[in-house]
């Protein structure tokens, strides 16, 4: 999950960089880090979903704790669940900096089971604030709406936005487009097949499309719902293509897609966005309100209404017949991605650890990393069915 790509991701750069990283966690990982591993249980009401998602809560032994612990500078605690709130403790009783971080909010988990419960998003929140977000002076949050989100809540721990970065080898590459394209219109998605990431709302837009017969959809990733997406994907006038693909054919189509489309319920950030917009791909995002992806849009014409089909054809109709401006906006995009290059963030997060482990830290902020980072133009209103003129908004 995005949660564990981000983490190895950040895990790695820190060791590029001559810092020594121990890792806690249930299972095997490959790595250059010495790896503590602990057990892993499901809770059996949720048992089913959490296996979709490829999520094992993590069993607090002590003595691996410590000894994992022990010479440390700090501990970085990446998920709010049962473990946490042990691995806190132990690392204040010990003596060492401690800080949280924000990959997980009460959607994820609510949005893979399919329901809508305030309820149980309220419990969700207590168990996180609980476990972690209570119990530490800082959190590093993706983005602004991580932060807000951990604010309201009632965290009040020093929150600090920092992207978790767009890799080196997302960058704009001058490939050929792959000759099955064609001169057809391609809309990329990039992600797990899963009812929370909508991606048959993506096949209805494109049905609803007047230009159909000539949009090539790409659904690439797998899960639980990638049969039912090939099976529903036989209504399309054009085949799309749904399955796994390696991580060169990746990089290949967020170079040469007219349009990368997210429609995700629940994002803190959003990975797959920042890949497209490292490759200089405009994204076309549903505005759903417990999503952060609407930063990467470039201005209201990039937004649709969530899980409305009709407004998302409206938006891929509107881009069809401006591909040339489409494709002139990629430079716009870069400029956007410039702000979360891999590096920027890393020397972000090497600022925020030293701030943490030297003392620097007010409770009850929000700290954004770097004077000039961009902020979403969006502000949570719906998305209106006007189109706006060719400029920025």
């Amino acid at each position: 999950n995005g949660s564990v790509v981000a983490t190895k991701r950040i895990v790695q750069e820190l060791i590029d960089r001559g810092h020594q990283v121990r890792v806690v966690s249930t299972g095997s990982h490959e790595g250059d880090y010495e790896l503590y591993e602990v057990p892993g249980f499901y809770l059996p009401f949720v048992r089913e979903f959490l296996e979709k998602m490829n999520v094992l809560f993590a069993k607090g032994k002590t003595s691996v704790l410590r000894k994992a612990f022990e010479g440390a500078d700090l501990v970085q605690i990446q998920l709010p669940f049962f473990v946490a709130r042990k691995a806190v403790r132990i690392a204040k009783k010990i003596g060492i900096a401690v800080t949280g971080a924000c990959h997980v909010q009460p959607q994820n988990i609510i949005s893979a089971m399919g329901k809508e419960d305030p309820k149980m998003e309220t419990m969700f929140h207590a168990l996180f604030n609980f476990c972690l977000f209570k119990q530490v002076d800082a959190i590093h949050c993706p983005s602004r709406f991580a932060a807000n989100l951990l604010a309201e809540k009632g965290s009040g721990a020093h929150l600090r936005v920092i992207s978790n970065g767009i890799p080196r080898e997302y960058i704009p590459a001058g490939m050929d487009r792959p000759a099955w394209f064609g001169d057809r219109f391609v809309i990329l998605n990039i992600g797990r097949h899963a009812m929370e990431k909508r991606q048959e709302l993506l096949m209805e837009g494109v049905l609803r499309s007047k230009y159909r017969d000539d949009i090539q959809l790409v659904l690439c990733g797998k899960g639980e719902n990638s049969e039912k997406l090939r099976r529903r994907g036989r209504e399309l006038p054009i085949q799309p293509l749904v399955e796994y693909v390696t991580h060169e054919a990746k990089l290949h189509y967020l170079d040469t897609a007219d349009l990368y489309l997210h429609s995700s319920v629940v994002e803190l950030e959003s990975l797959s966005c920042l890949e497209a917009i490292g490759c200089g791909l405009p994204c076309l995002i549903g505005n759903s309100p417990h999503s952060a992806a609407s930063q990467f849009a470039l201005d209201e014409r990039f937004l649709f209404t969530m899980d409305d089909a009709d407004s998302l054809a409206k938006r891929i109709d509107y881009w069809y017949e401006n591909r040339m401006a489409l494709r002139e906006l990629k430079q716009s995009v870069l400029a956007m991605a410039e702000h979360y290059r891999m590096d920027r963030c890393i020397a972000a997060m090497e600022e925020f650890f030293a701030d943490a482990v030297a003392g620097r830290i007010t409770r009850s902020e929000i700290m954004t990393a770097g004077e000039h980072e961009p902020q979403p133009w969006w502000t949570g209103e719906a998305v209106e069915e006007r189109i706006p003129e060719l400029t920025r908004s």
